[in-house]
């Protein structure tokens, strides 16, 4: 296993470590940290250097994440701000542990009807204002910030608006975005926009709309947007432009605490959010490969690939069929996905020796359902073979493709409190509407395109689409160990759980698991697609013996997403890691 060869690759070309000073504040900001005094690791060395800030001064791990989200919607504002949703989860010293639903809802007018009436296809709408569904962030700030924040919201803001304010200097990633969806931003957003012409690397880009947005929220609370001034010119904004959301809906919108998920994988506990984000697959999945002896196999091992790669299959099959908005279904087998006695019935349903068959996966559906009770699992499988279903789950669900443009921070405080927090617009620029310095997702588009009811995805008014989330806190002894989360659609998933395995499987070290190179196979494509760094032979036996069609992509690759990570060595010392295939980095206070 050649763990020295990415990250030598890696850290020669990334960023370079320096020191932010002022009479009153220093914090350190490099692509791999080690600190005792607490640690961000964020997609944006602006926003991680925000929330170390804010830990410099006395705040918290909530604290100092609500400076980071806010930081992040200036410094990337096509991949997430106060127009978007997430979900996050805090574990704090004291033992209080919870998980934040501020997913959107649809809108009320958000119907097949009134699509069928407006003659677009849900994706061609959720190119424009019908794609929005009603935002959640600021709810989330106001939630955690009053469950668990120590410092006034006008001081963690400041930040962030010091950035819209003085500005900031644009890098290769925002300009190519920005070009990439210049046509949209010219017809929807042209105040964003460098006087009618793209935003180039180098530019100093500011935004003093949000700036002033800000300052105005952390005054007057989340009311602002859903019930004040904010909600009205969302309200006014939607009807000029034939959007779907009104202020009834902005004022219906509340976020939903929940205890997250309790999953173990080799002797750690991992906390995940539940339905209807991908913390159930990612679960199902580990215990899937709990039966496994990867470690006995080797890190390079096709057949460890193989075995992965086969799991993520079906799994991803079961997430198209099972998960979605518990509030709208709460018959759906959550507790059948998560039991690992089921776990052994998907490990039956892997064959060793070759790959599946990309047009066999619409039948490879487990039934979950069957092990939502405390059966013994002898009785079950006899029970699964001679009860005959009337009707089963025999068809893949439609696929909802994401865009890679969510953003993930972690942060764990010198007090040992955590945060695992992503949040999003959906597609880059969500529906490219902006309004008072932020942009609006375009969330509807992850609903199910025509009318399916009892379909998960079937779209419903106030209803939470379903994406593949799953910020985490995993814990070792009862003690916080690592904080993992990444952007990346379908991948975000099997990114995290590579994660793992690399972590538990093959004790590499935090920093090394993020670089180690990443593959992935789903549904919506017929081919295992790998980042390069596994060797000749491991590719030509996952090709000319187990069967599979293998795509290798340059490393590394944003396709894989861009974890942002923090762990705790062994000594105690704080690691914070930031993406390396998205210019993430790590940040603490120096003193």
């Amino acid at each position: 296993m050649r763990r020295g060869k990415w990250i030598k690759r890696w850290s020669a070309a990334f960023l370079i470590l320096f020191v932010l000073s002022s009479a009153s504040l220093a914090v350190t900001v490099a692509p791999v940290l080690r600190s005792d005094k607490g640690i961000v690791a964020a997609a944006h060395p602006l926003a991680a250097q925000a929330g170390a800030e804010i830990l410099e001064k006395g705040g918290n791990a909530v604290d100092a994440a609500i400076a980071v989200s806010l930081a992040l919607g200036v410094v990337e504002p096509y991949a997430s701000g106060l127009g978007g949703e997430g979900y996050l989860v805090v574990q704090m010293k004291d033992g209080q542990r919870f998980a934040l639903d501020f997913r959107s809802t649809a809108p009320k007018l958000a119907t097949y009807e009134n699509l069928e009436k407006s003659g677009m296809t849900l994706s061609e709408a959720a190119k424009t204002i019908k794609g929005a569904c009603v935002p959640g962030v600021p709810a989330a700030i106001e939630y955690v910030y009053k469950e668990a924040a120590t410092m006034k919201l006008e001081d963690i803001a400041l930040p962030a608006i010091r950035f819209a304010e003085e500005g900031f200097e644009v890098n290769q990633t925002f300009a190519g975005i920005v070009a990439d969806n210049f046509d949209r931003l010219q017809k929807s957003a042209p105040d964003f926009l460098n006087e009618g012409l793209p935003w180039e690397e180098g530019d100093i880009f500011k935004n003093p709309a949000l700036a002033k947005t800000i300052r105005a929220f952390a005054k007057e609370g989340a009311s602002l947007f859903y019930r004040g001034s904010i909600a009205d010119k969302i309200d006014a904004y939607m009807k000029k432009n034939d959007g779907w959301i009104r202020k009834e809906d902005l004022e219906a919108y509340k976020v939903v605490k929940r205890d997250p998920l309790h999953g173990h994988y080799r002797g750690y506990d991992i906390y995940v959010p539940g339905m209807p984000v991908g913390g159930p697959r990612l679960l199902e999945t580990l215990n899937v490969l709990e039966k496994f002896n990867l470690s006995a196999l080797g890190w390079d091992d096709p057949l460890r690939l193989h075995i992965m790669q086969e799991a993520f299959i079906l799994t991803a099959v079961d997430q198209q069929a099972y998960v979605g908005d518990p509030l709208f279904d709460p018959d759906l087998p959550e507790a059948g996905l998560l039991n690992k006695d089921y776990a052994k019935t998907r490990m039956m349903a892997i064959d060793l020796s070759q790959a599946s068959e990309p047009e066999t996966w619409k039948d490879l559906v487990g039934d979950p359902a069957y092990f939502e009770n405390e059966e013994s699992f002898s009785k079950i499988l006899l029970q699964m073979e001679f009860e005959k279903e009337e009707e089963k789950v025999a068809a893949l669900r439609e696929l909802v493709l994401e865009s890679p443009s969510t953003t993930h921070f972690s942060i764990i405080d010198r007090w040992g409190n955590a945060v695992s927090w992503t949040q999003t617009i959906s597609s880059f620029f969500g529906t490219a509407c902006w309004v008072d310095g932020f942009f609006i997702n375009n969330e509807l588009g992850n609903f199910k395109s025509a009318p399916a009811p009892g379909d998960p995805i079937h779209m419903e008014p106030g209803k939470r689409p379903r994406t593949n989330i799953a910020p985490m806190i995993i814990e070792k002894d009862g003690e916080v160990k690592w904080v993992l989360g990444s952007p990346g659609a379908s991948r975000i998933v099997s990114t995290l759980i590579q994660i793992i395995v690399d972590l538990a499987d093959f004790d590499m070290s935090l920093e090394e698991a993020v670089k180690a190179p990443k593959f992935v196979g789903y549904i919506s494509y017929p081919e295992i697609r790998m980042e390069k760094g596994y060797s000749e032979e491991t590719i030509a036996c996952l090709e000319k013996i187990f069967g599979h069609v293998v795509k290798l992509q340059e490393y590394p690759d944003l396709f894989f997403g861009g974890p942002n990570v923090v762990g705790v060595e062994e000594d105690g010392t704080l690691i914070g890691v930031g993406s390396v295939r998205r210019g993430g980095a790590a940040a603490a206070p120096e003193k």
